[in-house]
């Protein structure tokens, strides 16, 4: 009975060892959320970047990250929003395309996420007056759309207050877009000014880490009569 209950004794404390170890080994997963914006009639980028923490079974909270973040080799600035620590960076510049943002992780390994910005260059909707009753299409130079993209064209009538977005979901490879005359007749006579909004969403998992962007370009601003 002594060496029964001595056993039973070992196995218990094994058990609560090894229960102690897996609990101090639960994975724990870095979250980062990146946002890069250009405005081209500004000539104005914004980057922003968020890193959240989890351990199994705990909820996603916000963390500073070790020694700062970078975003195209400039210190960012660290802001508390809301009780978030937001890492941000506001500056003039003319457009790139390529926009990496490095840090270190909490074993201090370096690490870096490049999020990419396709532009919209020299858009057109084909002439300065449209009939509402006839379709059209927007073209424009830099690439096509690509995987993970998302279009909105934002209009604004001169002289009033209406602003319409149209959001656009667009056909992977896609050179133009095609404007039916029913989606134009939404927004009724007159002068607009119009411009482009393209977002390319990014996503990139690995078991301990899991990278999240966004970058939008806003183009310059166009001017069209629109009559019935």
């Amino acid at each position: 009975m002594t060496s029964l209950t001595s056993l039973l004794t070992f196995l218990c404390a094994a058990a609560t060892l090894c229960l102690a170890c897996q609990l101090s080994e639960r994975p724990t997963v870095e979250t980062i959320e990146f946002y890069v914006r250009y405005m081209k009639q500004e000539g104005q980028f914004l980057a922003e970047a968020v890193a959240r923490r989890q351990s199994e079974g705990d909820s996603l909270y916000s963390i500073e990250v070790p020694g700062g973040m970078l975003y195209r080799n400039e210190p960012m600035r660290l802001l508390h929003l809301a009780g978030t620590p937001t890492y941000r960076l506001a500056k003039a510049g003319t457009y790139i395309a390529q926009h990496p943002f490095r840090w270190n992780d909490a074993q201090g390994r370096p690490r870096e996420c490049i999020l990419t910005m396709p532009p919209v260059f020299d858009f057109s909707m084909g002439s300065p007056k449209l009939s509402l009753s006839r379709p059209a299409t927007l073209t424009w130079d830099g690439p096509p759309v690509g995987e993970k993209e998302i279009w909105v064209i934002i209009w604004e009538q001169v002289g009033k207050s209406a602003v319409v977005p149209m959001e656009i979901i667009c056909t992977p490879g896609s050179d133009r877009i095609e404007f039916p005359a029913v989606q134009l007749a939404k927004l009724g006579p007159g002068t607009w000014t119009y411009y482009v909004v393209r977002k390319k969403a990014f996503y990139q998992e690995s078991p301990s880490l899991i990278l999240k962007g966004v970058a939008e370009y806003y183009s310059e601003a166009d001017t069209i009569e629109l009559v019935r």
